[in-house]
C-alpha cells in the first residue's frame, strides 16, 4: 500500500468540472485498489462527502505541509508551493499533464488591455512550471498519443533523456455505477417527451465551437421544431476561472436567432456533478463541437465519457483524439469543423434514423468498458521509489 496525495488546482464539490472530477475519481479508485489517498484542492465544498478516501480539504499551507510531509508520492498538475514542500521532504512527484493548458491559454480571446496583459503573465507563468515539471518530475501521466508526445518532446529538448519513458497514457474514465435517474429534469413542457434532445457537456469555452450549433439549429427551426438542445453550465464552478468571450456571444447570437427558451436551453449555473445522470438519460445524444487549432490537436474532451457513460451516440467534430475513436468504433458521426450544414445533416440523420441511433447506442457501451476509471488504474503502480520502476502505458 501506498500513501497518495493528490492537489488539484480546481473546485472539489457538488460542482466540479474536468480537473477536479479526474482528482476525485483517480483518488477512489486507487483507494478501492487498496492505496491510502487523499485530496487537496484550491476550493473544497466542506459539505461535499469525501466517500472512502482518507481525507479531502483545502490546499492550504499548513495543508500542503502536513499532507506531503506523509505521503509516499504526490500527484499534481504543477503548483510551485507544493513541489517546492515535495522537493524539501524529499517525497516523489508524479504530474499529471492530461490537460495542457498552454493551448488553452493561446485561445483566450481577449476583451480589453488587462485581458492582453493578464493572458502574456500567464503564457510566461506557464514556461516556468513547466521547467519545475520537467526538472523535478518522477513520472508523468497525460490523456493519449498526442499528449505523451508533446511531452516526450519537451523533455528531449532539455535533455531529460533519462524520464523518456516515464510518461504514461492514463485517459480520463468514468465511474463503474450505471447512471441513475432521480428526478425528472427537461422534458415536460418546453421540451416534448417526442422531441430529439441533444446535451452539451461541460461548459462553453473559447476554443470551442458553439456558434456554429446555433446556425445549424436555426436552419433546422426553420423546417420542424423537435430538435432541442441543452447546455448544463456556462459559469465554471471555479471562482478563478472567468467569463469567456465565447459567453457573451453565443447568448447573444442565440436571443437574435430566436432559439433561447424555445430550442437551446442553458443552465446559467453548473450542474451538479451527482447530479448529471438526470439530463444526460433524458436526452438522445451528445454533442461536442471545436474549433480546428492547436487546442484541439492536443486535447481529450473529457465531457465525452459523460455521453458513453449515459450511453449516448455522439456528434463531434473532426481533429481530436475522439473523432478518430468515434469514427473507428462506430460510436455516432464526426463534422468538419465550422461546417454548419454536416452539423444540420449529422442532427437530422441521427433524429430521423431509429435504426442507426440505437447501432451507435450499442458501439457506444461496447466502448464504455474499457474506459472505467478502476480498469485503468489497474495498471499504473505507484512503489516506493517511483525511479526505479516505472509506470506502465495504459491505453484502453
Amino acid at each position: 500500500m501506498q500513501k497518495l496525495l493528490f492537489i488539484c488546482n480546481d473546485f472539489i464539490g457538488n460542482a466540479m468540472a474536468g480537473p477536479g472530477i479526474r482528482a476525485w475519481e483517480l483518488a477512489h479508485a486507487l483507494e478501492r485498489k487498496g492505496h491510502q489517498t487523499a485530496i487537496l484542492s484550491r476550493y473544497f465544498e466542506k459539505e461535499f462527502s469525501r466517500g472512502s478516501i482518507t481525507f479531502a480539504g483545502r490546499a492550504s499551507f499548513t495543508n500542503l505541509f502536513s499532507w506531503i510531509r506523509r505521503s509516499d508520492c504526490i500527484i499534481l498538475p504543477g503548483r510551485p508551493l507544493a513541489i517546492i514542500i515535495t522537493i524539501l521532504f524529499q517525497k516523489k512527484l508524479i504530474f499529471d499533464q492530461y490537460d495542457p493548458v498552454i493551448f488553452e491559454f493561446l485561445e483566450r480571446k481577449p476583451l480589453n488591455l488587462y485581458d492582453v496583459l493578464h493572458k502574456r503573465v500567464m503564457l510566461l507563468l506557464w514556461k516556468i512550471r513547466q521547467r519545475l515539471i520537467l526538472r523535478f518530475g518522477n513520472g508523468f501521466l497525460v490523456a493519449n498519443e498526442k499528449q505523451k508526445d508533446f511531452l516526450i518532446g519537451q523533455l528531449a529538448l532539455l535533455g531529460y533523456s533519462d524520464k523518456l519513458g516515464s510518461v504514461v497514457v492514463l485517459p480520463f474514465g468514468m465511474t463503474g455505477n450505471k447512471p441513475r435517474k432521480t428526478q425528472m429534469l427537461l422534458r415536460g413542457s418546453r421540451i416534448r417527451n417526442t422531441d430529439f434532445l441533444l446535451v452539451w457537456g461541460g461548459g462553453i469555452w473559447d476554443w470551442f465551437d458553439p456558434l456554429t450549433l446555433l446556425e445549424a439549429l436555426s436552419r433546422i427551426k426553420a423546417l420542424r421544431d423537435d430538435i432541442k438542445v441543452y447546455f448544463p453550465g456556462i459559469k465554471p464552478p471555479s471562482p478563478d476561472s472567468e467569463k469567456m468571450a465565447v459567453t457573451d456571444a453565443f447568448m447573444a447570437r442565440a436571443l437574435a436567432l430566436g432559439l433561447l427558451d424555445s430550442t437551446v436551453f442553458v443552465n446559467a449555473g453548473w450542474t451538479s456533478y451527482v447530479e448529471r445522470a438526470n439530463y444526460l438519460l433524458e436526452a438522445d445524444a451528445g454533442i461536442s463541437l471545436h474549433r480546428d487549432s492547436l487546442e484541439t490537436r492536443f486535447a481529450f474532451r473529457t465531457r465525452i465519457l459523460d455521453y458513453l457513460w449515459a450511453g449516448l451516440p455522439v456528434i463531434a467534430s473532426k481533429g481530436d483524439c475522439w473523432a478518430d475513436i468515434i469514427e473507428k468504433q462506430g460510436l455516432g458521426i464526426t463534422v468538419s469543423p465550422g461546417d454548419v450544414d454536416s452539423v444540420m445533416n449529422a442532427i437530422l440523420k441521427l433524429a430521423d434514423n431509429k435504426q442507426l441511433k440505437e447501432q451507435y447506442r450499442d458501439n457506444v457501451r461496447s466502448a464504455a468498458a474499457g474506459y472505467r476509471w478502476d480498469q485503468l488504474v489497474e495498471k499504473i503502480e505507484f512503489p516506493p521509489d517511483c525511479n526505479k520502476r516505472k509506470p506502465r502505458n495504459v491505453t484502453p
